[in-house]
């Protein structure tokens, strides 16, 4: 017999995680089966640890699971027995599982050692102690702290499959560590931690976590509302912190337990059929298996041939939804270890009940087979399954009535239009700059470090050799040069330079200090700060530092020190000119125009301007704040004003307004105290629109013709939400933007924080305020509806031109969406 010990990394990790889908903890990877215990040997032997001797209340002793504040007994180890005895049979009273477990001993009488604890836990946890399941009580933690290096206030308990038959795949040997040290002040008989114990003793008998009703109780916020079926359709409920299910509806294996109320009493019990169906998959009866129905299936992305793992998959009956719902993670018994597999089963559903299948994310934490997004529209399943997203509609469901015995073919496909706008998730970074034709990006990722994507190679790509840094992430349009920052003689001062994005060359720069000092932030200390460069590499500006008054220190708010600068080809420097009224703080150039000709910059939240190196302060003309966008040439400048959008022609000075979204229409106004004032009876849309203007829209880009405008509205009370505004049509949300095209890829990510166009408009990089992901957005064709026909049309020149001429922007069966 070759005997293996199975991963601890695995249950440390879950431990501090969070949760995921049913299914098992362990695969035996020449089976591609689950470790399991052999229940044919009769009740798996259970063995429970002692604790401290510690005073009691009435001037006694007793071995201690928890000691009270005073340093008395506040649990005794009986009580955690009791405990303990209460978890096991909760396990081994599931009718459908042969499971079955009893204690028949201590630690100490098989091994000697009466208290496990910090100085001895190696001797339980470094090699095979005999067969059984062996429960050891941390009374203060320490075993956790000092042994597993996790902290015991974030921690309840670790339990895994330790030892197994590495031929057989059959668990011999299984261990769990309880917490005693977290257990609240009122839990005298230790039934609200009792729940701990459970969900810990399934981790032992080789089940993870499950993600079933649990995130209704432990997670949902009027932020962050969760859903027991699809998000939008009249057959889901909605919980937003405010509605909570009843406590008993939780599953026992989902990850988070409230050891201090009603919630961590309710998970001790067995009475979700997520919990009763996963213990029944591992070790089922006979009964199990003829008596109840299965459904089995893949799933596959909208190209109908590649297969998807992890995502939650749930069957919710419909006429007893909260108890009676089973889950399943694609892909969770192969884990990763043959590539994408998107099978899922589902089995112990109730003969002749009502079932809908849908498609779900897991909410938190990691897990054998790694959690992924849903790379489309969260849907039901139904008899007309496909991947046509205006046939089969996200809420259309067929309820799904298996008898005993039987098993039936569930096959999903992600929805998805694979001609018109194509929406990729891209990278877990922001990519803020694209080059002319779209095919190559340039983006931060982490602290400020500098990348480069191939969008025709697939590729990403840093500098090989250098610590570079950037503030602004820019490149030329033919992406050839890219400027940053690094400490390239060593001295503990970023400097700026020229980085060749063909042979990674870095060329200095010149600053206005001779590296010598420069201003600090996350990035370090830099000499200089370069935010932009025009089309051509010749015209980079930024915020330079400057040693005024001798100190050594170039910071000073106020006194000049922080100036807007621009840089030639050769990389020599020139302080750009400003007048503004009042304390100045600082100044910065951080965008020009593509020909070089016009750069704007910020003080504060103030916008300025250089137009052909003449200094304009557009804040005080023109009420310019936050940021800009231009045209190639800078004859356009869109600026943000409080009354919305405006054009300034730098030739000119005329100003066009573009105005703005719409409060109520495009988003709602959610006010710090007094919640959605355009649902509010005493407010209302109408007061919202007059009394606050256009929703404020920053632009971010625009293409060198000025058609195409992106930008970001809304702000960190109300929300926020994407812009894209085109010439002679309006402005139009990103997510009513992708939502008529049909692009349901963007339906739970509908890229609020747009940051790049290519040159003409066609290709857009997309972010999600809040989250560090970019959307690589191709754009080169997109859909009009024209006497109820869809016309597929080049973008944005032919769309505009269409639209403007009667067709209707969108696809047909989309335009209401």
């Amino acid at each position: 017999m070759k005997m293996k010990k199975l991963n601890i990394a695995m249950a440390l990790a879950l431990a501090s995680a969070g949760a995921q889908a049913g299914g098992p903890l362990y695969i035996h990877e020449p089976t591609m089966q689950p470790y399991k215990w052999d229940t044919s040997k009769g009740d798996i032997p259970v063995y429970t640890d002692g604790g401290p001797m510690t005073p009691t209340a009435d001037g006694g002793q007793a071995p201690a699971f928890t000691v009270n504040y005073d340093g008395t007994v506040f649990l005794t180890i009986e009580q955690a027995n009791a405990v303990t005895a209460k978890a096991i049979a909760e396990w081994t009273n599931v009718e459908t599982s042969t499971l079955s477990m009893t204690i028949q001993g201590t630690i100490e009488q098989q091994t000697g050692i009466a208290d496990v604890n910090e100085t001895n836990v190696g001797e339980i946890y470094s090699k095979e102690n005999g067969y059984g399941f062996w429960v050891n009580y941390d009374t203060d933690g320490q075993i956790l702290e000092q042994y597993f290096g996790v902290p015991k206030n974030q921690v309840l308990g670790i339990a895994f499959p330790e030892w197994a038959d590495e031929e057989t795949g059959e668990i011999t040997e299984a261990t769990a560590l309880m917490n005693g040290w977290f257990v609240d002040v009122s839990d005298t008989e230790g039934e609200k931690v009792a729940g701990v114990f459970t969900h810990e003793f399934g981790h032992a008998m080789n089940m993870s976590h499950s993600q079933a009703n649990g995130h209704f109780s432990y997670m949902a916020a009027g932020y962050r509302p969760y859903y027991d079926g699809v998000p939008g359709c009249d057959t889901a409920n909605v919980f937003n912190g405010s509605q909570v299910p009843s406590a008993d509806t939780i599953e026992t294996m989902f990850p988070f337990i409230n050891v201090r109320g009603e919630a961590g009493r309710q998970q001790a019990s067995i009475s979700v059929r997520d919990d009763i169906v996963n213990i029944s998959d591992l070790y089922p009866t006979d009964a199990y298996k003829t008596q109840y129905g299965s459904i089995t299936g893949k799933l596959y992305l909208k190209d109908g041939v590649s297969e998807y793992s992890g995502i939650n998959m749930v069957a919710r009956n419909i006429d007893n939804p909260m108890y009676d719902v089973i889950t399943q993670q694609s892909g969770n018994m192969t884990q990763g270890m043959v590539g994408p597999d998107g099978t899922f089963t589902i089995n112990g559903l109730q003969p002749g009940a009502r079932y809908v299948l849908y498609t779900d994310t897991i909410k938190a934490g990691g897990y054998p087979t790694r959690p992924t997004a849903i790379v489309s529209e969260a849907e039901y399943w139904n008899a007309g399954e496909s991947t046509n997203p205006g046939e089969d509609r996200a809420c259309n469901f067929t309820p799904i009535t298996v008898q005993a015995g039987e098993t039936k073919q569930t096959d999903m496909y992600f929805n998805g239009y694979q001609d018109g706008i194509q929406y990729t998730p891209l990278v877990e970074a922001f990519v803020t700059d694209l080059a002319k034709n779209g095919k190559k990006a340039f983006g931060i990722v982490g602290n400020g470090i500098p990348f480069v994507y191939d969008s025709v190679q697939k590729s990403y790509a840093l500098h090989p050799n250098v610590d570079v840094r950037t503030n602004g992430g820019k490149m030329n349009k033919n992406a050839t040069k890219a400027v940053i920052t690094a400490d390239l003689d060593n001295n503990g001062i970023r400097e700026p330079a020229m980085w060749d994005l063909l042979s990674h060359k870095l060329e200095p720069m010149q600053d206005l200090n001779g590296n010598t000092c420069g201003g600090s932030g996350s990035l370090g200390t830099q000499s200089a700060a370069v935010w932009d460069m025009d089309d051509s590499g010749e015209v980079m500006v930024g915020l330079g530092y400057k040693d005024v008054d001798g100190d050594g220190i170039c910071q000073r708010s106020g006194a000049g020190e922080m100036v807007p600068v621009k840089w030639d080809k050769h990389g020599n420097i020139e302080e750009l000119p400003y007048d503004l009224p009042g304390f100045v703080q600082w100044v910065r150039a951080d965008r020009v125009s593509g020909d070089g000709s016009v750069i704007t910059g910020s003080s504060t939240y103030k916008q300025v301007a250089w137009v052909n190196g003449e200094f304009r302060d557009i804040y005080t003309e023109f009420g310019a704040k936050n940021a800009t966008a231009m045209t190639r040439d800078g004859g356009i400048v869109a600026i943000d004003t409080d009354t919305g959008v405006k054009l300034w022609n730098t030739k000119t000075d005329e100003l066009e307004d573009l105005g703005g979204l719409t409060w109520c229409e495009d988003m709602d106004y959610n006010h710090f105290f007094l919640g959605n004032l355009c649902t509010n009876p005493i407010y209302g849309p109408d007061f919202v629109q007059s009394y606050f203007g256009p929703i404020p829209v920053m632009p971010t880009d625009m293409n060198d013709d000025g058609s195409v405008i992106v930008g970001r509205a809304g702000g960190y009370f109300t929300g926020f939400i994407g812009g894209v505004y085109l010439e002679g049509i309006g402005w139009i949300n990103t997510r009513d933007f992708f939502a008529k095209q049909g692009v349901v890829e963007a339906s739970q990510y509908p890229a609020d924080n747009p940051l790049a166009l290519s040159g003409d408009g066609s290709e857009m990089m997309g972010n999600l305020a809040g989250a560090t992901i970019t959307f690589d957005i191709n754009m080169e064709t997109a859909f009009v509806c024209e006497n109820g026909r869809d016309r597929e049309v080049s973008f944005p020149k032919q769309l505009i031109a269409e639209v403007k001429n009667g067709a209707e922007f969108g696809r047909c069966a989309h335009l209401n969406d």
